[in-house]
Parts: structure tokens; C-alpha cells; sequence
């Protein structure tokens, strides 16, 4: 199977989670829901403590982010690729605003998390 997403088909939706104005987008998602590829848009500043029970490889295609750890902080600029593996917690900071491409497996679906 071949998938192609038109830049007018990415049709990212708010995501709302505490601490940051976030929109995302799975367009594809593979059969076995074994991985996922999408976007995230952070569109304002933003601060997200997150903990990732999936494992995501991410380039940002616009803006930058920190992605800060017990073992320090990274800094993700536009043309950067990065990993973060699963059970990893973390705190998302966006200064201005960042894009991205996402691939995560297992597949990622926002509606499995919440804030609480």
C-alpha cells in the first residue's frame, strides 16, 4: 500500500492538554496500528510535561523546542531529527512555535490521553 498526504489534507485539530496550545495530526496510521506518521503544531509558547509511552522520532520542519530530561536539556531547531524513546519523561518547551513531523510507534492516538 501507498499513502500520500496533500499539505491540504494534514487537517491538524486542537489538542487540548494543560500547558500548551498544540494541534496534531495522524494521517496515516498503519494497519496494525504499529506506527503512526503526523504533525504537531505548538502555535503558541508553550510548557508540557510529558511522559511518552510510545516511542517518536520527530524533524522540525519550522520553529525549535527544548525537550528537557533528568539528563539535561536538548535543543531541536528547523532541519533537526530527533528520538525520543518510550517511557521517557519530559518537559516540552516552545518559545515561539514549532512544527513538526512525527512517527511513532506504537501508532499515537490523541484521544487515548488526557490531562487528569
Amino acid at each position: 500500500m501507498i499513502h500520500i498526504v496533500k499539505a491540504s489534507e494534514r487537517k491538524l485539530t486542537p489538542f487540548p492538554v494543560e500547558g500548551a496550545q498544540v494541534r496534531v495530526s495522524d494521517p496515516i496510521i498503519a494497519a496494525d496500528n504499529d506506527l503512526s506518521v503526523g504533525f504537531t503544531e505548538y502555535y503558541e509558547p508553550s510548557r508540557l510535561d510529558w511522559v511518552f509511552d510510545y516511542n517518536e522520532a520527530f524533524l522540525i520542519l519550522e520553529g525549535s523546542l527544548e525537550v528537557h530530561t533528568d539528563d539535561g536539556i536538548q535543543r531541536f531547531e528547523a532541519g533537526d531529527l530527533g528520538f525520543i524513546e518510550k517511557s521517557t519523561a519530559t518537559t516540552i518547551v516552545v518559545a515561539k512555535r514549532a512544527y513538526l513531523l512525527h512517527v511513532t510507534q506504537p501508532a499515537w492516538s490523541g484521544a487515548e490521553h488526557t490531562t487528569d
